[in-house]
């Protein structure tokens, strides 16, 4: 158990979140999202094969969901969820490492498609040792794309240096571990 599983009381809390279904490359993504958030997002991208949408919290743009695609991600370049996270966490390590933290919360293999939930984050930020960032990642292979759904909180952290209540970051991992892959259907025309 790690450092962030043992630092809050584990009281339930309930996180107001609808699902949304988008289809994205060769699949559709079955993801939540805060209810009092707008369904429009504040940024969304389309280049080269990559897919980026991001939602902010109302009145607190340090609060977001960012969705991620990678087209072809499986077969073009042999990139798997464990490979992708690996590449992930050694990215924010190297931005400070002392203050680097990671954890694998959740995985499950169905039919060998990898799905893994992380909290990972910097307890200070490189540019204001004021300010922590930690996010809640859902990679999730597809039969050809890797996806990542990420919530994350940035702010102001608690005397061990993180910033979400366990119980709230348990109640949105449960969410997390409702997101689904399905395939696109193609039209029958």
């Amino acid at each position: 158990m790690g450092i962030f599983s043992r630092l809050f009381s584990s009281k339930q809390t309930q996180v107001q979140n609808s699902f949304v279904k988008m289809p994205i490359f060769n699949e559709v993504l079955s993801f939540p999202l805060p209810d009092a958030w707008s369904i429009e997002p504040s940024l969304r991208s389309v280049e080269e094969g990559t897919f980026v949408l991001e939602f902010q919290a109302p009145e607190d743009e340090q609060q977001k969901l960012i969705v991620q695609g990678f087209n072809n991600a499986n077969g073009d370049v042999d990139l798997n969820a464990r490979k992708l996270l690996k590449m992930m966490q050694n990215e924010m390590q190297s931005l400070n490492a002392p203050a680097f933290y990671s954890e694998e919360l959740f995985s499950e293999t169905i039919v060998s498609q990898q799905k893994l939930a992380v909290v990972m984050g910097l307890k200070e930020l490189p540019d204001d040792a004021t300010k922590a960032q930690f996010s809640l990642y859902m990679l999730l292979e597809g039969k050809k794309d890797i996806y990542i759904v990420q919530r994350s909180w940035k702010g102001t952290p608690n005397r061990e240096g993180f910033l979400v209540p366990k119980a709230e970051l348990l109640a949105w991992l449960e969410d997390f571990k409702q997101i689904t892959l399905s395939e696109l259907e193609e039209d029958s025309n």
